[in-house]
């Protein structure tokens, strides 16, 4: 038995187009290994998960978009000693020497609920015949040269009243009434947060807590069938209980950097992002309200 690691030197394991990916193999054997070779390959795809709904029906159409792939002999035939035997690593990330029907553009990694972009190094040590060969996989990640915003990105302004809701209010918060408006940047760098403010201006109906919901909007296209699913990533309390009123509060929301990605938008799918503004109320009677405070106090 023999085990093959792959270690990267970069501990963040991050890297951008055309930097050198290096690292080291490791083979750990007890006895003695002979092989066929060692081979690398690196890795990087689009690839379609499939699920309930119309991107099921599209998903056996679409197929996984290889968008690097580059592989090398590490070594030739021969025999390991017993014991650890290491052997180096080291590739570009660049677009030259790739194989036919490889896409030329390196998408940033992004782990989706339907679509996933990832980047893997492969090695392979080939055994003799009918014997499986030793493999190892290891994923490395790929983000873009770091953009430059303008010195005050575009933001848009909101408001939120009980008249621009088309769900169902209770008749306490309708009759009440409330009005929150504030601002939010739609720019910003994938490593950075994402910035506003929000002002609840009145209400009458006391508040439990205010959220930003943040959603990837996928969408995936073939020939004239497409499909567009909207799913939650994650959720950031900004207000926790009955706020002052006309006090704006900070939204400072941290990205969570494998689940998104850059906007993009590509022949066959694009990936967009979304966010929203999650206002809970209190509606408990008063006599509750009462009961649940001395709860608290004994």
């Amino acid at each position: 038995m023999a085990r093959v690691d792959v270690k990267l030197h970069r501990a963040s394991r991050i890297y951008r187009p055309s930097e050198v990916v290096d690292g080291v193999v490791t083979i750990t054997s007890l006895s003695g290994l002979s092989h066929q070779g060692i081979r690398l390959t690196a890795l990087g795809s689009v690839i379609i998960q499939a699920t309930v709904g119309v991107i099921e029906s599209l998903y056996s159409s679409v197929k996984p978009m290889v968008i690097l792939k580059k592989a090398m002999d590490l070594s030739g035939a021969g025999k390991l000693g017993i014991g650890k035997s290491e052997v180096c690593v080291f590739f570009s990330l660049s677009l030259s020497s790739q194989g036919d029907g490889v896409v030329g553009v390196l998408y940033e990694t992004y782990h989706g609920a339907y679509i996933n972009i990832q980047y893997q190094v492969i090695v392979e040590v080939v055994r003799g015949y009918l014997q499986k060969p030793y493999t190892a996989n290891f994923e490395f990640f790929v983000e873009g040269h770091r953009a430059r915003l303008l010195s005050r990105p575009e933001s848009v302004s909101f408001y939120i009243t009980h008249d621009t809701q088309n769900h169902f209010l209770l008749p306490a918060i309708r009759s009440g009434g409330f009005k929150v408006t504030g601002k939010v940047a739609t720019q910003c760098l994938v490593s950075e947060p994402l910035t506003g403010e929000l002002t609840v201006e009145y209400s009458n109906t006391p508040l439990l807590s205010i959220d930003v919901l943040l959603f990837r909007v996928e969408s995936i296209l073939v020939s004239d069938r497409s499909s567009t699913e909207r799913t939650e990533i994650q959720t950031t309390q900004i207000a926790d209980g009955d706020v002052c009123r006309g006090v704006a509060i900070p939204i400072y929301v941290i990205l969570p950097r494998l689940l998104t990605c850059p906007t993009l938008s590509a022949n066959t799918f694009s990936v967009n992002f979304e966010l929203c503004i999650k206002i809970t109320f209190d509606t408990r009677p008063s006599a509750q309200l009462e009961a649940d405070s001395k709860q608290l106090v004994t």
